[in-house]
């Protein structure tokens, strides 16, 4: 995965000679044990992991659980394929990402580092044209970023307003995975039922107001969801230790399954 010293904002005049390709698979999202998820991704989000609060500064951000521990996905197996119904889509337009100027702006951001941006004009595509205009391809996946930028600053209110209701608690998610004690994820939070139920009808249309009613409903819904994180990282644990790990656990291959670069971050923003 990038770090935050290879992501440089996206310009012609620094990017216009260069080329890419699209990501074969998801080895760039296996150290990421937490990636942000926005409201418009909930229908599909809450049935694949966990999701839970952390927060980026002083602010809570909604993120979805892909990890049992810090920097690693269980999500992604050795070869590189996605193991789970939902992509993110903040993983989507690799090496395309958000970087966040301030709290309600982000810039479209390309991983420097990443082995898709090596290509030439034989293996890739172009980023910009002669006149410095972005590609056909190109300008799908700033418009793919732009529309979840938007969203993510529609989230990021809505789950600051469940702050400011006093419903957000420390969550120390704790994790089965086969070993003598559970395995303990820190740092993130969740909404504690009691304090929403008990919340009055102003503090209650506040919150629906604001959009963190169904932002609440299905993060406390996704809970169920650590049981596909606790199989999924026990798996991952027998891939390392045996040969043929995929043939011997008969895992589905959902790369053949589903074309990944069509799931539409929403009706209008599709990504392919």
């Amino acid at each position: 995965m990038s770090s935050v010293a290879s992501l440089k904002p996206l310009a012609a005049g620094r990017h216009r000679d260069r080329f890419w390709q699209r990501a074969r698979g998801y080895q760039h999202a296996a150290t990421r044990a937490l990636v942000p998820i926005t409201r418009r991704e909930l229908p599909r989000a809450v049935g694949a992991f966990p999701l839970a609060f952390a927060y980026t500064g002083e602010r809570p951000v909604l993120h979805a659980v892909l990890g049992a521990e810090p920097k690693r996905s269980v999500f992604v197996d050795a070869k590189g394929r996605w193991r789970g119904p939902y992509v993110p889509a903040y993983l989507r337009a690799h090496p395309f990402y958000l970087a966040e100027r301030d709290p309600d702006r982000h810039v479209v951001a390309v991983d420097e580092s990443a082995e898709e941006l090596g290509a030439d004009a034989y293996t890739g595509e172009a980023l910009f044209d002669e006149t410095g205009t972005p590609t056909p391809a190109l300008q799908r996946v700033i418009d793919f970023l732009g529309a979840l930028a938007r969203s993510r600053v529609q989230t990021d209110r809505a789950c600051q307003a469940l702050e400011e209701a006093g419903v957000l608690v420390e969550w120390p998610l704790s994790l089965n995975l086969g070993k003598e004690k559970p395995q303990r994820f820190g740092g993130l939070y969740r909404v504690n039922e009691p304090r929403l139920n008990a919340l009055d009808a102003e503090g209650l249309q506040q919150l629906r107001d604001a959009g963190a009613l169904g932002i609440a409903y299905a993060q406390l819904l996704s809970a169920d969801q650590r049981r596909r994180l606790e199989a999924l990282a026990q798996a991952r644990s027998r891939e390392q230790h045996l040969p043929e790990a995929e043939a011997v656990f008969g895992e589905p291959d959902l790369e053949a399954q589903i074309d990944w670069d069509q799931l539409n971050f929403g009706d209008e923003d599709e990504l392919s």
